[in-house]
Parts: structure tokens; sequence; C-alpha cells
């Protein structure tokens, strides 16, 4: 190859090479233009005073407006009422119960569509629904597996959210 085209063929590959990192660099100049918002919040969004949503722990478990309590072999664990939320208080009640999740689940199921509940959506370990009057309730369980004991009475354990609506 002559120096003349050899000059030449390296010229149009530093030209190349200028051509494709001027490209990029306009690339990540767009990018970066795309994801930067146009204005900023000037304010933060108003948030209610702490007292509003304070946890208050439940020493027993609580009767809720219609939602019955499990009627099989079930033990409160634990749990927490917030009287500040927002449409009414809402309830979180743990127990451990005897009775597998299957069982749960479906008993709560059963509930709630004998109360009428609206909306109902059920997995194999939760169900949910709305309740005319504006409550909603769901149930999740877990199953429980202990080793090393040869006949657990704790088979699975269940969580009830309930949000009272408050007219």
């Amino acid at each position: 190859m002559s120096t003349a085209k050899c000059k030449q063929s390296r010229a149009w590959g530093i030209f190349a090479s200028i051509l494709l990192l001027t490209g990029l660099a306009a690339g990540q100049q767009m990018s970066s233009a795309q994801n930067t918002p146009s204005s900023y919040r000037q304010k933060p969004y108003p948030i209610a005073q702490e007292e509003n949503h304070k946890l208050d722990q439940l020493r027993d478990k609580v009767d809720l407006p219609d939602l019955p309590s499990y009627t099989g072999k079930a033990k409160f664990v634990s749990g927490t009422v917030e009287q500040g939320a927002k449409g009414g208080p809402r309830y979180s009640m743990v127990f451990e119960s005897e009775e597998p999740q299957s069982q749960v689940i479906d008993w709560y199921d059963n509930v709630f569509r004998m109360y009428k509940w609206n909306g109902i959506q059920k997995s194999t370990s939760s169900v949910s629904a709305n309740h005319k009057e504006g409550h909603y309730a769901s149930i999740s369980s877990d199953a429980v597996v202990r080793t090393g004991v040869s006949s657990p009475k704790i088979h699975s354990s269940f969580t009830v959210h309930y949000q009272m609506a408050v007219r």
C-alpha cells in the first residue's frame, strides 16, 4: 500500500473515531437531560402530626364489626391498633392456630361470603374483601414447621388486618 493511501486510510479511521465519540457524548447529554425533571417540588408533602400515626399495642384480640373471630383452635399472639388512620382505625392481630393454613383461609373465605362482603380475593395463603359499609379486611397465613418436635400443636399462624370505615 502506498504511503498516500495509508495516510488517507488512517485519516478516515481517526475521522470515524471522532464521529463515534461525538455521537456517544451527545447521546449521554440527551439521556441525562431527559431524566432531569423540569421543575422540583418547592415544599415537602404535608405529613400529619406524629400522634396520628401512633400504634397502640393490643393486650387481647378485638371483636371487629362484621368479621367474627376465628372459631378454630387459635391463640392470640400480638396486635396493634392505629387510631388516627385516615378513614378509621386500623387493626392488625396475629394468631397461632392448630389448624393448617388452608383451613384458616377457607374459614375466612366462607365468613366473607356469609356476611356478604364484596370483591373477595383468595389465594392459597390469603383472602381479602371489602364490606358494604366500607370496612376492609385481609387475612394472611403462614404454615409453621417445627423441627425436632414429635407432635407439634401449632400448624399455622395468621394475621388479620382490618381497616374500619368511620362515616
